[in-house]
């Protein structure tokens, strides 16, 4: 038994070692193989530049010929003096990350900031929140293990992931830290329900905090998980204040305020990226293609007049617009002083029909991980590359093969919860098993809310991008279903050539007929 144990343990250290190394190879394939390939800013970088220090090479700002948007990638910027600090707490996650990046480089006399450096960090964190995770699951079957391990390879690492890594985007900080989320959980899990340790309890449930810190202020479209996280991590606070001292758990409440106050402040300090999204999720959004826009306008309780608009996002040039221009003193009064996003709901409520179309159009544009940004730099290539094949098969059997139908979606998260739910009753003295479903829930309503929140929040405006997330979400719970499948399979296998259930052949050739014989009935 002893035996059997430390080969279970020596075969999962050296499974999980391989698959850092494995990890690590398509990492580097993917994004440090010559060309070093990334992808280009779409107008987001600006942002995160001036709230962390960033600035444009003089090489670039001061050629007025280089357009830096869309075509070409830009991995250097120079680290400036001028640091805002409470800008940069207030501004996201990200920029905390670029900040300490931008120290290191500091401390070593260097005034060049690297995306590359980066998404080296971005690699590091990934690569470890995922070994923790496969670790923490206690998987026992080692053909289980060796599976989930091969699929994550596959699906997580696929290149159309990777490659965000190195640019100055939010997706690759909010997946990173989503799985920094799941991985701390995990860790508390196994040490409370598996190991039955409670030992530094209070460092366990911080880190469970900072992560959901993190997470939620790796993006402002985060803003959403908020009540989710807010559950869960209740529920761990109650679970435990029995095992806390008074002190301790004091603490941790504290930081549990600052994690929920932290997102509401990044949404409240970036008002003019609400105001795009709050223009585009009525011009382009509910007016585009609508029969009736004035009366829309009116169901909404705003002027008919702005009719004229119906169809157009917030980044038009002005001469593009009839009267209403984004953020002019005439859109302020007529549109952004009445507009609220309670009437935005009570709109969809009272317009079933119309939240449905835009649900199936959010599907039909799902499952795209792909940017037609271009993806190297201009010293590289004079005419932009917007090809993208290195480890991408995972993506393109994706983007190719699975249903984007809104009903597949949908039944593919009513399948794993009422599944999960099933599991979780059944086990009512299995703790850790409750609690890892529990979990499991949080993600998926974090990616249930994910999905209709690009199309009621921002129009058809950047529907993919802002996909990116649930995209991510349900390839988890793809694998998820693949292993449950495997291991039902293995069950299966294991249960005919056992001595018990051993079939003879004459008997299987009989039990097809009986089943032919039932279908001619």
């Amino acid at each position: 038994m002893k035996a059997e144990r430390k080969f279970k343990n020596n075969y999962e250290s050296y499974l999980l070692l391989s698959f850092i190394i494995i990890s690590i190879c398509i990492i580097s394939f993917v994004l440090f193989k010559s060309p070093q390939l990334g992808v280009a800013d779409q107008g987001d970088f600006d942002r995160v530049m001036n709230s962390s220090g960033l600035s444009l090479l003089d090489s670039y700002s001061s050629n007025s010929k280089f357009n830096r948007f869309y075509n070409y990638i830009i991995t250097d910027y120079i680290i400036t003096d001028n640091f805002d600090y409470p800008i940069t707490i207030v501004s996201s996650s990200l920029t905390w990350l670029i900040a300490l990046i931008s120290f290191i480089c500091k401390l070593l006399n260097q005034n060049i900031f690297k995306t590359q450096y980066l998404a080296v960090a971005y690699s590091i964190l990934y690569i470890f929140s995922i070994t923790m995770i496969l670790k923490y699951l206690n998987i026992k079957n080692k053909f289980k293990l060796t599976l989930i391990s091969l699929l994550t390879l596959f699906i997580l690492f696929d290149g159309n992931y990777i490659l965000w890594f190195n640019s100055l985007y939010g997706e690759p900080m909010m997946l990173t830290t989503l799985l920094i989320f799941i991985a701390t959980c995990s860790y508390y899990i196994d040490y409370k329900y598996v190991k039955k340790n409670t030992d530094k309890l209070t460092s366990k449930l911080v880190l469970i905090i900072l992560a959901g810190f993190l997470l939620l202020g790796s993006k402002m479209q985060l803003l959403t998980a908020l009540p989710f996280l807010i559950v869960l991590i209740s529920k761990i606070l109650i679970d435990n204040c029995n095992l806390l001292s008074k002190r301790n758990f004091i603490l941790l409440i504290v930081l549990f305020l600052i994690m929920i106050i932290y997102p509401l402040k990044i949404n409240a300090v970036n008002t003019n990226i609400s105001k795009d999204t709050q223009y585009n999720s009525v011009f382009f959004g509910i007016l585009n293609e609508s029969k009736t826009p004035k009366q829309d306008l009116i169901d909404l309780g705003l002027n008919p007049d702005m009719a004229v608009e119906a169809g157009k996002h917030s980044y038009l040039d002005e001469s593009e617009y009839v009267k209403y221009v984004p953020k002019t003193e005439i859109t302020e009064q007529e549109f952004y002083s009445k507009m609220k996003n309670s009437k935005l709901a009570k709109f969809y409520l009272t317009h079933p029909i119309r939240l449905i179309n835009g649900l199936k159009y959010t599907a039909s544009k799902a499952f795209y991980t792909g940017t037609p940004l271009g993806k190297t730099s201009i010293k590289y290539s004079k005419e932009p590359i917007i090809e993208f094949n290195r480890f991408t098969n995972w993506s393109y059997f994706r983007e190719n093969f699975i249903p984007k139908k809104l009903s597949f979606i949908i039944a593919t998260f009513i399948i794993v919860f009422l599944f999960s739910l099933y599991k979780y009753f059944k086990n009512k003295n299995n703790l850790e098993l409750r609690n890892k479903i529990f979990l499991l829930w949080i993600i998926m309503l974090i990616g249930t809310v994910q999905f209709p929140m690009p199309f009621v929040g921002n129009g058809k405006a950047d529907t993919a991008k802002q996909l990116f997330l649930f995209n991510f979400i349900f390839d988890i719970l793809l694998i998820i279903i693949a292993c449950y499948i495997f291991s039902k399979i293995l069950t299966l296998y294991k249960l005919c050539y056992s001595r018990k259930f051993k079939f003879s052949m004459k008997k299987i050739i009989l039990f097809i007929s009986n089943i032919q014989n039932l279908m001619l009935l």
